[in-house]
């Protein structure tokens, strides 16, 4: 009975512990679920799609997968690159550079439109010696673009408006084109920073009044001292508030105007969504432009911009801080404040806010004097450029890089699109192999891609002349897929010599492209055969390979072009199968030659070219 009993409590002691076990394994399971969750979340991943840049005073455009691969180029006829952008059609639009007055920095003076292909579609210039396009632009939904251009206006113009000192300024407004045609466009409405000024230093002058007491003006005193006055450098559009907002990098703050406005109400202080006509809406970064007590942010302002809506921090304002002389820059993300009937809140002797970011990033070793790109992802993560260095890269909240591209040289922007986006859909499969070798007495064709879009497969073609060709098979494709993809397909072709192979990529829509041709000799190893010498031409060494059905004593001979031997390089017993022999002519001068295989009954010849 005892050991009865003592069986039962060991059976239960084990059922107990497999029990206790697949607790613990549960347990396990769900944490080590858990924290991969943490981590997804915490550590958000790249987000997937494609970077288009130019370098800056180029004549190129770059489109780059996330593994750094330029996946498509632009070659421009115009010197350019401040900023472009990818349309839904897959055509780029990029500023250029036209005309020579007005030569300050980021200077462009045209816009071009080009097709995926490179083939331009419309331009426009807007360019004299009194007025001038320069760096950035802004796509808008109904198709219209604006555009930020400096006007001269001369040292008497300057003083009649209140400047405290004799000097010719640029100061920049606003256009809206419509495109028309290849090379026209239409100016639908324009905004001038000129109708809305104001200054405490000359009393006589009708724009005479208090600074602090009127924020929605810019002082004529601040800015720069002469020519480019403000160098305004960024403009984006809002389509759900139908607000403009801009950067000026003299003027260290950045702007919000009513676009609702016509361009008669633009120039005045009524009219528009908000009331004010043409007037600032909203102004941060340096409050003692506008006499208010509060610190300076920006040292240096570029590329402000409205996170667009669907996006994290959707109407918020992002704008890369430079922070020059600071030795680190800054990007930051404000919310500005609005009561509810969304005017921006201003308390009396205050600066507008908020008084810090809601979000920011900087680090050691990040800095850009000037210039600068940010935009903000789906998933929350946030590409920037510092733009000096032509370092691109994409931090998540928490600051952390999760993808980075060090090109090296200027870029002053940089924008990404994922694969979803129509504008990629006219990517083709990038081939970035394509050969054809001899393996086991058949030929393999093998071949890679780089990246696929709408990739139903490839269509294999072979011929003997290079100019009438068979379908000999199909290889289905990778749909769409940014991943390196290697493809490879054999041929036994019934006859020995040379054969030339092609690849048809078809995409789902039926488009296509061939491939380039590679060529291949095949011999069956059942055949007596010579094969062509490599590499051809050749200084001074060269193989020869032949092919022995049987068994049997070869003589292989050098010829010149008069018939005269010049060498016999084997005469002797060899076992069948494939045989190699080089072939150094150092001794020779260069021409063409004739080697002669010779085996029994069988005797082939080829030439080859000896170029010294």
């Amino acid at each position: 009975m005892k050991i009865s009993s003592s069986k039962t409590e060991m059976k239960i002691k084990d059922v107990s512990f497999r029990k206790y076990l697949s607790i613990i394994r549960l347990r396990y399971s769900i944490l080590v679920l858990l924290i991969i969750v943490f981590l997804s979340e915490v550590y958000p991943q790249a987000y997937e799609g494609y970077t288009l840049f130019s370098p800056n005073n180029s004549r190129y455009s770059y489109l780059v997968d996330m593994n750094n691969n330029v996946v498509h180029t632009w070659s421009h006829t115009t010197t350019g690159g401040y900023s472009c952008y990818l349309l839904p059609d897959g055509s780029l639009i990029r500023s250029a550079v036209s005309g020579t007055s007005l030569n300050g920095g980021g200077a462009t003076g045209m816009l071009q439109r080009v097709s995926w292909s490179g083939t331009l579609l419309w331009q426009y210039t807007y360019s004299s010696s009194t007025y001038r396009l320069h760096h950035d632009f802004e796509v808008m939904p109904n198709g219209n673009i604006l555009m930020i251009a400096w006007e001269v206006k001369t040292a008497a113009q300057s003083i009649a408006a209140g400047l405290n000192h004799s000097a010719t300024l640029w100061p920049d407004h606003i256009i809206e084109v419509q495109p028309v045609g290849t090379n026209g466009g239409n100016i639908v409405w324009k905004w001038h920073f000129w109708d809305h000024l104001i200054q405490d230093y000359d009393a006589s002058k009708s724009n005479y009044g208090v600074v602090a007491n009127h924020p929605e003006l810019l002082d004529i005193n601040v800015g720069s001292a002469s020519g480019d006055w403000m160098h305004v450098n960024g403009v984006s559009y809002n389509p759900e508030t139908d607000q403009i907002v801009f950067s000026s990098h003299n003027l260290n703050e950045l702007y919000v105007i009513d676009h609702s406005t016509t361009t008669q109400e633009a120039a005045g202080h009524t009219g528009g969504n908000m009331g004010k006509g043409g007037d600032i809406l909203y102004r941060w970064g340096k409050p003692a432009n506008y006499r208010a007590s509060g610190s300076q942010v920006f040292k240096v302002v570029h590329n402000s911009i409205w996170i667009a809506n669907g996006l994290p921090g959707a109407g918020n304002i992002m704008a890369f801080n430079n922070r020059e002389g600071q030795g680190t820059s800054m990007v930051v993300e404000i919310v500005p404040p609005k009561d509810e009937a969304g005017n921006y809140i201003l308390n009396t002797g205050a600066p507008y806010g908020p008084a810090d970011p809601i979000w920011s990033y900087t680090a050691t070793g990040f800095y850009s004097n000037h210039l600068g790109g940010n935009q903000r992802l789906p998933n929350g993560n946030t590409l920037i450029a510092e733009s000096t260095s032509g370092y691109l890269f994409e931090v998540n909240q928490d600051g952390n890089t999760v993808w980075s591209y060090n090109r090296g040289g200027q870029i002053v922007r940089a924008q990404r699109y994922p694969y979803s986006y129509s504008g990629v859909s006219a990517l083709p499969v990038e081939l970035t192999s394509f050969n054809a070798n001899l393996v086991d007495g058949k030929i393999e064709l093998s071949w890679i891609t780089n990246s696929e879009i709408n990739n139903n497969g490839f269509e294999i073609y072979r011929s003997q002349d290079a100019i009438q060709f068979d379908k000999i098979g199909f290889i289905s494709g990778r749909g769409t897929d940014t991943d390196i993809n290697s493809y490879s397909f054999l041929d036994a072709p019934i006859s020995n010599g040379k054969y030339y192979y092609k690849l048809k990529q078809i995409d789902f829509d039926g488009n296509f492209e061939y491939s380039n041709l590679v060529e291949v000799e095949f011999y069956n190893e059942m055949d007596f055969a010579l094969l062509q010498n490599y590499p051809n031409p050749f200084n001074p060494n060269t193989t020869i390979e032949f092919i022995l059905p049987v068994a049997e004593i070869v003589v292989l001979k050098i010829y010149n072009l008069l018939g005269s031997e010049v060498e016999t390089l084997l005469s002797e017993y060899r076992e069948a199968g494939r045989h190699s022999i080089t072939f150094n002519a150092s001794n020779l001068s260069s021409g063409v030659y004739l080697y002669r295989l010779s085996s029994g009954k069988s005797v082939q010849s080829k030439q080859m070219i000896l170029v010294k």
